[in-house]
């Protein structure tokens, strides 16, 4: 028994090898496709859960590649080592800027929230264009959207940290912009999980190596917090009818609860002037759903609450830290812990590869160039014609 155990470690080990291996050289190559013909597209096969379970073919010592309805776990496998701890005091950002948490005291998340988290992703578009999600081909590398990487990056970053994930094919309002929809379907979700992290597809994280639960504690997003979102620049157009800058709804991050219902409740309603008035501009006129949160919402929320009165209930997060990109750095959002692409869509490919390898090379240099056998270093021999010699 210990043998066959033994040979079925060993297998597994092989298979996850070959996978990260395959797995990185074809995003390496990715990344320099105009110099790649296009590989052909090897077979998918998929197996039932029940299959992957079954003790006998577990331990049967055949060598079988994983699964790849089985790549989320294997994500977290690669990622687990590189994955910062939830209470980790400090860490350096992408670009090279240190974040510190509270004291251990005043931290709001000391556990991991695991699947009772969702990273939520919603759209009406088809996107069965090439590159598209839902494309009949599946999308190469070489093809991908800037939609689908922003989509998939959200799927990575869950898989990495364990959440949750959906991607809500929406239907549209009749009387109202498409936007509108990403209020009452988060709305909808925070009935089934304890915290809904909704996103755009050009919102990209970073650092994917750090959990939501670890930002819960930077931005003291604790129990009471209903919703946070991040500030706009501080510039036109982006200001509120009381000439505050508003809310960016790309990033949004619920928590569930009976008052967090009926915040949605309210902004769901608002165009239809149920308890705003004025809020119907909002229909179809940009901001849309941002500009009836910012300009109504916020203001008067619960019966008289407000974000001056009650700041804990509705957070505010900086711009700089939460919105933007370095490309925009010099209007103060240079999206050091979430970006927001909505000036330069088209990088969402970029993050996304770089979100890849930044687990992949770390994993293939230790198993490449520091384990015994592969690297031999001759550099203490002598080259004499076509002899290798030792030194006298």
């Amino acid at each position: 028994m210990a043998a066959v155990a033994l040979s079925s470690q060993s297998c597994r080990r092989i298979s996850l090898l070959l996978l990260v291996i395959s797995l990185a050289l074809a995003v390496a190559a990715g990344l320099y496709h105009g110099f790649f013909t296009r590989p052909t597209r090897p077979k998918v096969v998929f197996y039932e859960p029940s299959e992957l379970s079954d003790p006998a073919k577990q331990h049967s010592g055949t060598c079988t590649a994983p699964a790849l309805d089985s790549l989320a776990g294997i994500i977290r496998t690669l990622w687990e080592p590189l994955v910062l701890p939830i209470t980790a005091p400090e860490f350096v950002t992408a670009g090279g800027k240190v974040k510190k948490l509270p004291p251990p005291e005043k931290l709001v998340q000391r556990e991991p929230l695991g699947t009772r988290l969702l990273i939520l992703d919603l759209d009406n578009r088809d996107f069965t264009d090439e590159g598209g999600v839902f494309a009949t081909d599946v999308p190469s590398w070489d093809t991908l959207s800037m939609q689908s990487a922003g989509f998939l990056s959200h799927y990575l970053y869950a898989s990495i940290h364990g959440y949750s994930y959906k991607f809500l094919r929406v239907p549209k309002y009749k009387d109202r912009a498409p936007h509108w929809s990403k209020v009452i379907f988060t709305k909808e979700m925070l009935k089934e999980y304890d915290v809904v992290i909704t996103l755009d597809y050009d919102v990209m994280f970073p650092n994917a190596h750090v959990p939501i639960e670890w930002l819960l504690n930077y931005w003291q997003i604790g129990p009471d917090t209903l919703v946070a979102m991040a500030q706009d620049p501080d510039r036109e157009p982006n200001y509120d009818v009381r000439r505050k800058v508003n809310v960016n709804t790309g990033f949004i991050i619920s928590r569930a609860g009976n008052l967090t219902q009926r915040l949605f409740q309210d902004w769901a309603e608002c165009p239809s002037e149920k308890r705003y008035k004025g809020c119907a501009q909002w229909k179809d006129k940009i901001f849309h759903e941002q500009s009836g949160f910012s300009s109504f919402v916020r203001y008067d929320f619960l019966d008289g609450f407000s974000v001056d009165t009650h700041p804990n209930y509705i957070k505010t997060l900086p711009c700089d830290e939460a919105n933007g990109s370095p490309k925009v750095a010099s209007w103060g959002c240079s999206g050091q812990l979430v970006r927001h692409y909505w000036g330069d869509k088209h990088l969402t490919n970029e993050i996304f590869a770089s979100n890849v390898m930044g687990a992949f090379t770390p994993l293939l240099v230790q198993n490449a160039y520091r384990k015994p056998g592969i690297v031999v270093d001759y550099r203490d021999k002598v080259l004499d014609g076509a002899q290798v010699l030792d030194h006298a």
